[in-house]
Protein backbone atom coordinates (compact mmCIF):
# COMPACT_ATOMS: atom_id res chain seq x y z
CA UNK A 1 0.00 0.00 0.00
CA UNK A 2 1.49 3.56 -0.70
CA UNK A 3 -0.18 6.72 0.26
CA UNK A 4 0.17 10.63 -0.67
CA UNK A 5 -1.61 13.44 0.20
CA UNK A 6 -2.72 15.91 -2.55
CA UNK A 7 -2.13 19.18 -0.50
CA UNK A 8 0.50 19.69 -2.53
CA UNK A 9 0.58 23.74 -2.32
CA UNK A 10 -1.81 24.80 0.49
CA UNK A 11 -1.91 22.53 3.29
CA UNK A 12 -4.98 23.24 4.76
CA UNK A 13 -6.68 22.83 1.00
CA UNK A 14 -8.61 19.37 1.57
CA UNK A 15 -8.72 17.44 -1.20
CA UNK A 16 -6.45 14.27 -0.63
CA UNK A 17 -5.93 10.95 -2.03
CA UNK A 18 -4.66 7.56 -1.22
CA UNK A 19 -4.24 5.06 -3.77
CA UNK A 20 -4.11 1.21 -2.87
CA UNK A 21 -2.51 -0.92 -5.13
CA UNK A 22 -2.24 -3.87 -2.80
CA UNK A 23 -0.15 -6.63 -3.50
CA UNK A 24 0.07 -5.34 -7.14
CA UNK A 25 2.79 -2.71 -6.72
CA UNK A 26 5.88 -3.20 -8.85
CA UNK A 27 8.76 -3.43 -7.49
CA UNK A 28 10.84 -1.20 -9.52
CA UNK A 29 10.56 2.36 -8.47
CA UNK A 30 10.32 5.56 -10.37
CA UNK A 31 13.73 7.27 -10.65
CA UNK A 32 14.83 10.86 -11.41
CA UNK A 33 16.93 11.07 -14.20
CA UNK A 34 20.13 13.44 -13.35
CA UNK A 35 22.51 12.33 -15.90
CA UNK A 36 21.37 12.13 -19.52
CA UNK A 37 24.71 10.20 -20.66
CA UNK A 38 22.86 7.36 -18.19
CA UNK A 39 22.28 4.27 -20.19
CA UNK A 40 18.84 3.18 -19.87
CA UNK A 41 19.62 -0.48 -18.44
CA UNK A 42 22.86 -2.25 -17.10
CA UNK A 43 24.70 -2.88 -20.76
CA UNK A 44 22.42 -1.00 -22.67
CA UNK A 45 23.97 1.29 -25.67
CA UNK A 46 21.22 3.57 -25.58
CA UNK A 47 21.02 6.51 -22.92
CA UNK A 48 18.97 8.98 -21.94
CA UNK A 49 20.16 11.00 -23.79
CA UNK A 50 19.53 9.43 -27.44
CA UNK A 51 15.50 8.83 -26.42
CA UNK A 52 14.97 12.96 -25.80
CA UNK A 53 16.32 12.78 -29.26
CA UNK A 54 13.61 10.93 -30.72
CA UNK A 55 11.42 13.56 -29.51
CA UNK A 56 13.19 16.13 -30.23
CA UNK A 57 15.44 15.22 -33.28
CA UNK A 58 18.20 17.63 -34.23
CA UNK A 59 19.29 18.36 -37.33
CA UNK A 60 21.79 15.96 -38.75
CA UNK A 61 25.56 16.83 -39.48
CA UNK A 62 26.37 19.62 -41.78
CA UNK A 63 22.46 20.36 -41.60
CA UNK A 64 20.79 23.27 -40.86
CA UNK A 65 16.68 22.43 -40.80
CA UNK A 66 15.58 20.59 -37.87
CA UNK A 67 13.92 17.18 -38.88
CA UNK A 68 10.17 16.56 -38.33
CA UNK A 69 8.94 16.32 -34.57
CA UNK A 70 6.79 13.33 -33.92
CA UNK A 71 2.92 13.79 -32.98
CA UNK A 72 2.14 14.52 -29.15
CA UNK A 73 -1.54 13.33 -28.00
CA UNK A 74 -3.20 15.00 -25.23
CA UNK A 75 -5.61 13.41 -22.61
CA UNK A 76 -7.87 16.84 -22.53
CA UNK A 77 -8.20 17.25 -26.22
CA UNK A 78 -7.39 20.73 -25.89
CA UNK A 79 -4.96 20.42 -29.07
CA UNK A 80 -5.66 16.73 -30.32
CA UNK A 81 -2.53 15.13 -32.41
CA UNK A 82 -0.48 17.53 -33.80
CA UNK A 83 3.40 17.62 -34.17
CA UNK A 84 5.50 18.95 -31.37
CA UNK A 85 7.22 22.64 -32.32
CA UNK A 86 11.28 22.13 -31.58
CA UNK A 87 12.86 24.45 -29.62
CA UNK A 88 16.51 25.02 -30.55
CA UNK A 89 19.04 24.42 -27.47
CA UNK A 90 16.09 22.78 -25.63
CA UNK A 91 16.46 23.19 -21.90
CA UNK A 92 14.74 20.38 -20.32
CA UNK A 93 13.11 20.28 -16.45
CA UNK A 94 13.34 17.15 -14.29
CA UNK A 95 13.09 13.98 -16.39
CA UNK A 96 11.65 11.19 -14.41
CA UNK A 97 11.70 7.13 -15.98
CA UNK A 98 9.15 4.43 -14.87
CA UNK A 99 9.75 0.91 -16.37
CA UNK A 100 6.19 -0.95 -17.05
CA UNK A 101 5.07 -4.13 -18.76
CA UNK A 102 3.10 -4.50 -21.04
CA UNK A 103 1.58 -7.77 -22.44
CA UNK A 104 4.67 -9.19 -20.96
CA UNK A 105 6.73 -6.42 -22.96
CA UNK A 106 9.13 -4.34 -21.06
CA UNK A 107 8.65 -0.89 -21.97
CA UNK A 108 9.74 2.20 -20.41
CA UNK A 109 8.16 5.77 -19.71
CA UNK A 110 9.82 9.30 -19.52
CA UNK A 111 8.09 12.05 -18.24
CA UNK A 112 9.59 15.41 -19.35
CA UNK A 113 9.02 19.01 -18.43
CA UNK A 114 10.17 20.53 -21.57
CA UNK A 115 8.95 23.84 -23.68
CA UNK A 116 7.45 24.72 -27.03
CA UNK A 117 7.74 27.67 -29.07
CA UNK A 118 4.34 28.60 -30.90
CA UNK A 119 4.30 31.20 -33.17
CA UNK A 120 2.44 34.23 -33.74
CA UNK A 121 -1.13 33.76 -34.76
CA UNK A 122 -1.48 30.00 -33.19
CA UNK A 123 -3.17 29.36 -29.80
CA UNK A 124 -0.99 30.20 -26.95
CA UNK A 125 1.83 31.94 -29.09
CA UNK A 126 5.34 32.18 -27.23
CA UNK A 127 6.59 29.74 -25.29
CA UNK A 128 4.50 27.00 -23.62
CA UNK A 129 5.38 24.48 -20.84
CA UNK A 130 5.11 21.05 -21.44
CA UNK A 131 4.34 17.78 -19.36
CA UNK A 132 5.70 14.99 -22.08
CA UNK A 133 5.00 11.18 -20.56
CA UNK A 134 6.89 9.23 -23.24
CA UNK A 135 6.22 5.70 -24.01
CA UNK A 136 9.59 3.98 -25.48
CA UNK A 137 10.63 0.30 -26.50
CA UNK A 138 14.54 0.59 -25.46
CA UNK A 139 15.78 -3.06 -26.78
CA UNK A 140 16.89 -4.08 -29.02
CA UNK A 141 17.27 -0.89 -30.80
CA UNK A 142 15.19 2.40 -29.00
CA UNK A 143 11.81 3.31 -30.54
CA UNK A 144 9.60 6.26 -29.36
CA UNK A 145 5.95 4.37 -29.47
CA UNK A 146 3.51 7.34 -28.31
CA UNK A 147 3.96 10.82 -26.96
CA UNK A 148 1.39 12.45 -24.94
CA UNK A 149 1.15 16.39 -23.13
CA UNK A 150 -0.58 15.15 -19.88
CA UNK A 151 -0.85 19.47 -19.03
CA UNK A 152 -2.89 20.46 -22.08
CA UNK A 153 -5.88 22.39 -21.59
CA UNK A 154 -5.87 23.78 -18.17
CA UNK A 155 -2.05 25.03 -17.63
CA UNK A 156 -2.70 28.08 -15.26
CA UNK A 157 -1.80 27.09 -12.08
CA UNK A 158 -1.38 23.27 -12.44
CA UNK A 159 0.27 20.55 -11.75
CA UNK A 160 1.09 16.83 -13.41
CA UNK A 161 2.92 14.24 -12.97
CA UNK A 162 3.00 10.55 -11.77
CA UNK A 163 1.07 9.93 -8.37
CA UNK A 164 3.05 8.30 -5.69
CA UNK A 165 6.76 7.19 -5.79
CA UNK A 166 5.45 4.03 -7.31
CA UNK A 167 2.77 4.44 -9.44
CA UNK A 168 2.55 1.31 -10.83
CA UNK A 169 -0.66 -1.04 -10.39
CA UNK A 170 -0.23 -4.91 -11.65
CA UNK A 171 -3.59 -6.15 -13.96
CA UNK A 172 -1.66 -9.45 -14.92
CA UNK A 173 2.04 -10.70 -14.00
CA UNK A 174 2.96 -9.72 -17.37
CA UNK A 175 0.89 -6.02 -17.44
CA UNK A 176 0.82 -3.17 -15.50
CA UNK A 177 -0.82 0.10 -15.50
CA UNK A 178 0.22 3.96 -14.48
CA UNK A 179 -1.23 6.37 -12.31
CA UNK A 180 -0.62 10.11 -13.28
CA UNK A 181 -2.28 13.21 -11.87
CA UNK A 182 -3.30 16.40 -12.88
CA UNK A 183 -3.97 19.23 -10.08
CA UNK A 184 -4.78 22.74 -9.99
CA UNK A 185 -5.94 25.28 -7.37
CA UNK A 186 -8.62 27.57 -6.88
CA UNK A 187 -9.11 29.95 -3.57
CA UNK A 188 -10.33 27.51 -1.53
CA UNK A 189 -10.99 25.01 -3.64
CA UNK A 190 -8.41 21.81 -4.85
CA UNK A 191 -9.33 20.36 -8.41
CA UNK A 192 -7.65 17.54 -8.97
CA UNK A 193 -7.63 14.36 -11.69
CA UNK A 194 -6.12 11.43 -11.29
CA UNK A 195 -6.37 8.76 -14.49
CA UNK A 196 -4.94 5.37 -14.81
CA UNK A 197 -3.07 4.41 -18.01
CA UNK A 198 -2.29 1.39 -19.49
CA UNK A 199 -0.66 0.63 -22.94
CA UNK A 200 -2.31 -1.49 -25.67
CA UNK A 201 -1.23 -1.88 -29.36
CA UNK A 202 1.78 0.49 -28.32
CA UNK A 203 -0.04 3.31 -27.42
CA UNK A 204 -1.51 4.64 -23.99
CA UNK A 205 -4.96 4.36 -23.51
CA UNK A 206 -7.12 5.65 -20.66
CA UNK A 207 -8.46 3.06 -17.87
CA UNK A 208 -10.35 5.10 -15.81
CA UNK A 209 -10.63 8.88 -14.46
CA UNK A 210 -11.80 10.45 -11.07
CA UNK A 211 -11.49 13.57 -9.77
CA UNK A 212 -11.92 14.12 -6.17
CA UNK A 213 -12.45 17.82 -5.12
CA UNK A 214 -12.15 19.57 -1.49
CA UNK A 215 -13.15 22.89 0.06
CA UNK A 216 -11.19 24.55 2.61
CA UNK A 217 -13.94 27.63 3.26
CA UNK A 218 -14.66 29.56 6.80
CA UNK A 219 -17.72 27.82 7.94
CA UNK A 220 -17.26 24.79 5.64
CA UNK A 221 -14.47 21.99 4.94
CA UNK A 222 -14.30 18.73 3.18
CA UNK A 223 -11.51 16.29 1.87
CA UNK A 224 -12.15 13.35 -0.52
CA UNK A 225 -9.74 10.54 -0.82
CA UNK A 226 -9.43 8.09 -3.33
CA UNK A 227 -8.38 4.10 -2.99
CA UNK A 228 -7.49 2.32 -6.49
CA UNK A 229 -7.51 -1.63 -6.40
CA UNK A 230 -8.14 -4.44 -8.68
CA UNK A 231 -10.15 -7.85 -8.09
CA UNK A 232 -10.76 -10.82 -9.97
CA UNK A 233 -13.27 -10.93 -12.61
CA UNK A 234 -13.99 -14.31 -13.49
CA UNK A 235 -13.80 -15.50 -17.24
CA UNK A 236 -12.46 -12.05 -18.59
CA UNK A 237 -8.74 -11.53 -19.58
CA UNK A 238 -8.62 -8.48 -17.12
CA UNK A 239 -9.49 -7.76 -13.85
CA UNK A 240 -11.98 -5.43 -12.55
CA UNK A 241 -10.59 -2.25 -10.94
CA UNK A 242 -12.41 -0.54 -8.32
CA UNK A 243 -12.32 3.11 -7.24
CA UNK A 244 -13.19 4.53 -4.01
CA UNK A 245 -13.59 7.82 -3.22
CA UNK A 246 -14.46 9.03 0.53
CA UNK A 247 -16.01 12.16 1.38
CA UNK A 248 -15.37 13.20 4.85
CA UNK A 249 -16.75 16.81 5.92
CA UNK A 250 -15.57 18.72 8.66
CA UNK A 251 -17.69 20.07 11.72
CA UNK A 252 -17.81 23.34 11.04
CA UNK A 253 -16.43 26.29 13.32
CA UNK A 254 -17.88 27.66 16.26
CA UNK A 255 -17.78 31.41 15.46
CA UNK A 256 -20.14 34.11 14.55
CA UNK A 257 -19.44 34.19 10.85
CA UNK A 258 -21.48 30.87 10.58
CA UNK A 259 -25.11 31.28 9.68
CA UNK A 260 -25.20 27.44 9.49
CA UNK A 261 -23.24 25.23 11.78
CA UNK A 262 -22.96 21.85 10.86
CA UNK A 263 -22.16 20.16 14.58
CA UNK A 264 -20.55 16.77 13.56
CA UNK A 265 -18.49 15.91 10.84
CA UNK A 266 -19.34 12.44 8.53
CA UNK A 267 -18.17 10.51 6.52
CA UNK A 268 -19.58 8.46 3.21
CA UNK A 269 -18.41 6.23 0.66
CA UNK A 270 -18.76 5.80 -3.33
CA UNK A 271 -17.70 3.47 -5.46
CA UNK A 272 -17.04 3.13 -9.70
CA UNK A 273 -16.09 -0.40 -11.28
CA UNK A 274 -14.38 -0.40 -14.09
CA UNK A 275 -14.64 -3.55 -16.03
CA UNK A 276 -12.75 -5.11 -19.24
CA UNK A 277 -15.27 -5.21 -21.99
CA UNK A 278 -13.77 -8.27 -24.58
CA UNK A 279 -15.75 -7.29 -27.84
CA UNK A 280 -14.92 -3.38 -27.50
CA UNK A 281 -11.53 -3.94 -26.38
CA UNK A 282 -11.42 -1.47 -23.69
CA UNK A 283 -12.26 -0.96 -20.21
CA UNK A 284 -15.71 0.55 -19.10
CA UNK A 285 -17.54 1.53 -16.20
CA UNK A 286 -19.91 -1.48 -14.94
CA UNK A 287 -21.38 0.15 -11.60
CA UNK A 288 -21.03 2.61 -8.98
CA UNK A 289 -22.70 5.63 -7.53
CA UNK A 290 -19.62 8.35 -8.10
CA UNK A 291 -21.97 10.38 -10.12
CA UNK A 292 -23.90 11.03 -6.52
CA UNK A 293 -20.95 12.31 -5.57
CA UNK A 294 -19.89 14.60 -8.52
CA UNK A 295 -23.34 15.91 -7.92
CA UNK A 296 -22.80 17.24 -4.47
CA UNK A 297 -19.55 19.00 -5.65
CA UNK A 298 -21.88 20.45 -8.07
CA UNK A 299 -23.28 22.61 -4.90
CA UNK A 300 -19.38 24.00 -4.45
CA UNK A 301 -18.41 25.01 -7.96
Amino acid sequence: MSTKPTLRLFALLAAWVLILAGDGLAALPLSEIKDLKQPVAAGSPTTYADLLKLIFPEPAPGEKETPQTPPVRSLSDYFKEQPLTAQQDQNYGSIQALPLKAQGRPLLLLLVAATEARAEGERDAGEQPLSLLALFQTAPAAKLLDLMDIGQGMRMGMIEGFWCKNPLLDLTPGTQACMIFQEHFNSSESFLQIHLLWVRNQRLEEILSVSPYGVKALCQSFATSTILRTEPDKGREFPKVVAKLTLKMEPSPKIEECEKQRQRGFAKSYQGVWRWDSAKQKYQQASGDLDQLYKFYKKFN
